[in-house]
C-alpha cells in the first residue's frame, strides 16, 4: 500500500487485504468481552464488515465467550477465550492474519494486558511471520511509559496502521512509516444494515421509555463527576431523564447502586446498564434523536450521539476525546471534566429545551 498522508478508508484496506487472500483465517483482537459499550460496538461493526465481504473463517478473541450472544449477533465466527493462554496461542498459530480492531489501547487506560497484547503482536509478526494490521486504533500522550513501550512494539509489528486521529498518526509515525490517517471504526456504522437490529432496538424501547424530551446521562468514575450529575438530576426533577452505566452492572456494582439511590430521590429517572447489543443502543439513539440529549464523557457515547444527530456536551477527560471533537469539527470549546460545573450543565439543558440545537446553532 502506497504511503500517503490523506485519510485512508478502513473499507478500502479490508478490500486490499481480501484481494491478497489474507482476510480469511483472520484473528480479531481487541478489548472485547468486558461489556464496555465502545469496545463491543467496534467488534460488532468490524464483524459486520467482514461478513459483508463473505469472510467465513475468522476467530474473535473474547474475555468470556459464554457472554458473547448477550452483546452480539452470531456471524458464524469462532470464539477464543482471551484469558485461556492455550486457546489464545492456538488461535494465533492457526490464523494467518491478526487484526487489532479499534480502541484507544495505547492511552490513559493502558494496562498490563495491553502490554501482553503488544508483545504478542511483535512475536506474531517477527517470529511467526503473521500479517498484522492495526485498524482505527488510538495512541496518546496520556499513556504511561509502559504504554509508549507497548505502542512501539505494536507499531513495529504492523504491516499497516490506520490511526483514528491526528495525534495517533503523529505518535505511530515515529515508530513506523506504514501508518495512515483514518478514523474510528464507529464511523463505519454507515456500512451496516440497520434493519438487522430492529429487534435489538425494540428490546431497548421496552426497557427505556422515551416520552418527549429526555436527558441521557452516562457515568464514568472520574473525580467529582458523580456528585455533579447527582446535583444536576436534583435540580431538574421536572424533566424526564435516563442515567446509566455503559458496562454491565456486574462490572460496576458500585455504580449501579449509586444509580438506584438516585432513582429513589428522582421519580423522573430511568436507570440502565449495558446488557444488549451495542448497535441496538446506537440505533435507539438514531430513532429518538429528536428527543434525546447526551451528557457523558465517554468517547464512544459522544461519537454515537454525533453520528445519530443527538445533541451532546463536549466533555473531555482524555486526549482522545479532544481529538474526536477536532475531527468532527465541533465549534464549541471542549469542557475538561475537572473544570465542569453546574452552570455548564444547566446551560446545555436549557438550550436543549429551548430547541437551540434544532435551530442548527449547536
Amino acid at each position: 500500500m502506497a504511503e500517503q498522508e490523506s485519510l485512508t478508508e478502513l473499507t478500502e484496506l479490508l478490500d486490499q487485504i481480501h484481494a491478497r487472500g489474507n482476510l480469511e483465517h483472520s484473528l480479531l483482537l481487541g478489548y472485547y468481552g468486558g461489556g464496555n459499550y465502545g469496545d463491543e460496538l467496534l467488534l460488532e461493526i468490524l464483524a459486520n464488515l467482514l461478513a459483508s465481504r463473505g469472510i467465513q473463517d475468522a476467530t474473535i478473541t473474547y474475555q468470556d465467550p459464554k457472554n458473547y450472544t448477550a452483546f452480539h449477533h452470531d456471524f458464524g465466527y469462532k470464539l477464543a477465550h482471551m484469558h485461556d493462554k492455550k486457546a489464545l496461542l492456538g488461535a494465533v498459530l492457526k490464523n494467518k492474519t491478526i487484526i487489532v480492531g479499534g480502541g484507544g489501547l495505547w492511552g490513559r487506560d493502558f494496562n498490563f494486558n495491553m502490554l501482553l497484547l503488544s508483545l504478542m503482536l511483535f512475536a506474531s509478526r517477527w517470529l511467526l511471520r503473521k500479517k498484522v494490521y492495526l485498524l482505527g486504533v488510538g495512541y496518546y500522550r496520556s499513556t504511561s511509559w509502559l504504554g509508549h513501550f507497548g505502542a512501539f512494539l505494536a507499531g513495529k509489528s504492523a504491516n499497516a496502521t490506520l490511526a483514528r486521529d491526528q495525534e495517533t498518526l503523529t505518535n505511530f509515525r515515529k515508530v513506523s512509516k506504514h501508518t495512515f490517517l483514518s478514523r474510528d471504526i464507529a464511523w463505519y456504522v454507515k456500512d451496516v444494515d440497520a434493519t438487522a437490529y430492529t429487534k435489538d432496538v425494540a428490546k431497548l424501547d421496552k426497557k427505556l421509555k422515551v416520552r418527549g424530551k429526555t436527558l441521557f446521562f452516562t457515568l464514568r468514575k472520574l473525580e467529582g463527576y458523580y456528585s455533579l450529575i447527582g446535583e444536576c438530576l436534583a435540580q431538574n426533577q421536572d424533566k424526564p431523564a435516563m442515567a446509566g452505566l455503559l458496562v454491565p452492572r456486574k462490572v460496576r456494582p458500585d455504580g449501579f447502586q449509586l444509580l438506584r439511590g438516585w432513582q429513589l430521590h428522582n421519580k423522573n429517572l430511568q436507570i440502565f446498564d449495558l446488557e444488549s447489543n451495542p448497535l441496538g443502543l446506537f440505533y435507539f439513539f438514531r430513532k429518538h434523536r429528536d428527543n434525546l440529549a447526551v451528557i457523558g464523557p465517554q468517547y464512544h457515547i459522544i461519537i454515537t450521539a454525533h453520528l445519530s444527530g443527538v445533541p451532546f456536551m463536549p466533555i473531555v477527560y482524555d486526549n482522545k476525546v479532544t481529538e474526536l471533537l477536532r475531527q468532527i469539527k465541533d465549534p464549541r470549546d471542549p469542557l475538561p471534566v475537572q473544570e465542569l460545573d453546574q452552570k455548564d450543565l444547566q446551560e446545555f439543558i436549557d438550550d436543549f429545551y429551548d430547541d437551540f440545537y434544532k435551530k442548527g446553532s449547536g
